[in-house]
């Protein structure tokens, strides 16, 4: 009974944490575009896109791959107030 017990509570734990066994991470997505334009197309299929890990990482891969996303370096402030 109470092996059952655990094995109950580990599924469940696994079941809210999203975790998704098979999931592609973010760098992988980053250097295969096919496959991410695929995943991408096909999370948005769904009710809720971003349900799962491996649509996340697509999702957001899509976005940093097509240069969305740019660094910036931090504004440095003189003395005197202007800044550069």
């Amino acid at each position: 009974m109470m092996k059952t017990g655990l094995i109950s509570l580990g599924l469940l734990a696994t079941l809210l944490t999203g975790c998704d066994a098979g999931a592609q991470s973010l760098e992988w997505y980053k250097a295969h575009d096919k496959e991410r334009n695929a995943k991408v197309e096909e999370c948005k299929k769904a009710s809720y896109p971003r349900s799962t890990e491996d649509c996340r990482n697509a999702i957001d891969a899509s976005v940093r791959a097509d240069d969305n996303i740019t660094e910036s370096k931090p504004k440095e402030w003189t003395p005197d107030g202007s800044n550069s």
